[in-house]
């Protein structure tokens, strides 16, 4: 098998993007609205992040001529720089928020979610000033990919949801 293609997103991808998100999302749980509407806001959005340049994405596609190359894009993650304060001490001053890492089902267990990790990672370690950490949410399932790429749990990380009335 041909490797797979991992690019950067360019605005034409935006569509097939808010795409995948609902398919993610609604594997798992119910939608609370309509997916024209989502795909719509999704859209909007996100392709004004990605123009703006504070969150940044990469899909990946199979080369013509394999297997599901028909499918087009078959997977994407996301990335995010979060600057720090100012820091006296030598201690780099950012962080990298990664998600929302989706291979479409019939497309795992190829290297896809690695590629596309490796890409997400690789702005982390482009960056002149350096990443403190980069930080991500794991859904079920998914945090051995993310141990076999140096992630684990923090002492440091603490997380508050607002209460839900």
């Amino acid at each position: 098998m041909r490797p797979v293609l991992v690019r950067p997103a360019v605005p034409a991808d935006v569509p097939v993007l808010a795409q995948l998100r609902w398919e993610f999302r609604t594997a798992a749980a119910e939608p609370v609205e309509d997916r024209a509407g989502f795909e719509a806001r999704f859209r909007e959005r996100v392709g004004r992040a990605l123009a703006g340049g504070s969150w940044r994405a990469w899909v990946a596609e199979l080369p013509e001529g394999s297997a599901g190359a028909q499918d087009g894009i078959v997977g994407h993650v996301y990335a995010a720089r979060v600057d720090k304060l100012p820091n006296p001490v030598d201690e780099p001053e950012s962080h990298l928020y990664v998600s929302n890492l989706y291979v479409r089902p019939t497309h795992r267990g190829r290297g896809i979610g690695t590629a596309l990790l490796a890409a997400a990672l690789d702005l982390a370690l482009a960056a002149a000033d350096g990443t403190d950490a980069a930080i991500l949410w794991a859904w079920p399932g998914s945090a051995g990919l993310y141990a076999r790429h140096g992630f684990g749990p923090s002492p440091e990380i603490l997380e508050r949801r607002p209460v839900r009335r």
